[in-house]
């Protein structure tokens, strides 16, 4: 191009972030004669969509003139890569430290992370921020507050949140019915289902997954199998098998996987694979692992779920092959990591961080914990806690 305008130079760096090209994308950044706060945020996105949080924080950092969008995007970033603890302190920040008011889709944001971690006290602190901000009134911040309730068990308040909404949508029925579905509650998902068309609002894809994660929970097979006027998508499908699995009938869900009209894809055989374990069924395992491992080949948990459901067959032999398999495709097993809220704080720890405060006694409790429960019989086939 004999001349490059703002727009030319954001345009192929936004190309690259969406492409996961982030050193393209931050070689450009870097020649750019002149930015603008829109380039600055397009950078960010390109280093938290690919997980490069610090990369992110340091490039926002150096940022001039921050906007709202700009604090939003990183806060984002935080949340959609799990860093919850690190997107409260970053939110506290913003509000406290330089004073900015937060718009609704800081909260959609915040309460996002809330959701994915189950933190229910910083989530109904959020809740009364919101009520005092204003932006209560947004739907976009009610869908959001809708699933924080409903993830964290809270179904009840879900259901008040969503029938004082000034306007609700599709995203709303969906929020609630997935809502239901999660915590257990088949029918009255069901029964919202009715209430939705009810009130003249059309169904989508996302719709029938809840219904169908309904089901499959609930293990209403015939209802889960009930036809509706719609195309079906994969996500369907691993529903449908995870129903059946559930149920005990792998026979049916893999005749299902093999005979459907679109490619099978990984959370099709990875619900397959889990109802395998749920009723020991190595043989059917086999066959949903391989090809699972086609999809994600260096994804921990399904060698280990395949190995476990061998070693509860007696198969040690299977369970050795399984193992050579992940030293041969350089498969490691990662530390588990949980999540906690302490005095509205949430605080993360890893199996094997020996540097958090207080860890020594809660691994104490753990080892007590493990050897309690081994004693009175409440322990799985497999050892849920590895605290050696």
């Amino acid at each position: 191009m004999p001349y490059r305008n703002l727009v030319s130079w954001n345009t192929m760096i936004a190309g690259y972030s969406h492409n996961g090209c982030v050193a393209e994308a931050a070689e450009l950044f870097d020649r750019m004669p002149k930015r603008d706060a829109f380039s600055w945020t397009l950078m960010i996105t390109c280093y938290t969509r690919n997980g490069e949080l610090e990369e992110a924080r340091r490039l926002f950092d150096r940022m001039p003139g921050k906007d709202l969008v700009s604090w939003n995007t990183v806060l984002s970033g935080y949340t959609q890569n799990g860093e919850m603890g690190m997107g409260s302190k970053f939110f506290d920040r913003m509000m406290r430290k330089e004073g900015k008011d937060p718009d609704w889709s800081t909260f959609a944001c915040a309460l996002s992370g809330c959701a994915n971690l189950a933190a229910l006290q910083v989530g109904t602190q959020l809740h009364n921020l919101l009520l005092k901000s204003g932006h209560i009134i947004d739907i976009f911040a009610g869908n959001a507050l809708i699933t924080m309730y409903a993830r964290c068990g809270r179904i009840l308040t879900a259901r008040q949140v969503f029938d004082e909404m000034v306007s609700v949508d599709l995203v709303s029925w969906n929020s609630l019915i997935a809502g239901h579905a999660l915590n257990g509650y088949a029918k009255a998902a069901i029964s919202i289902f009715q209430e939705m068309k009810k009130n003249g609002v059309a169904p989508d894809e996302v719709t029938f997954i809840g219904l169908l994660s309904a089901c499959s929970h609930a293990g209403m097979v015939d209802d889960g199998s009930r036809d509706y006027p719609i195309t079906p998508v994969a996500e369907h499908y691993a529903c449908v098998v995870d129903l059946l699995g559930r149920a005990g009938r792998l026979g049916e869900a893999l005749k299902l996987v093999k005979g459907m009209p679109i490619k099978a894809n990984a959370g099709i055989w990875g619900s397959l694979l889990g109802a395998c374990r749920m009723h020991k069924n190595p043989e059917v395992a086999n066959v949903a692992a391989e090809k699972l491992f086609e999809f994600e080949p260096h994804t921990t948990s399904n060698y280990v779920l395949l190995s476990n459901i061998h070693a509860e067959a007696g198969s040690w032999g299977e369970v050795e092959r399984v193992r050579v398999l992940m030293k041969e495709r350089g498969v490691w097993k990662q530390p588990a990591r949980s999540w906690i809220e302490i005095k509205n704080e949430v605080r993360s720890f890893s199996s094997d961080d020996s540097t958090e405060p207080r860890a020594a006694e809660v691994f104490m409790v753990l080892r007590v914990l493990n050897a309690q429960m081994r004693n009175i019989g409440h322990m799985s086939d497999s050892s849920l806690l590895d605290c050696g």
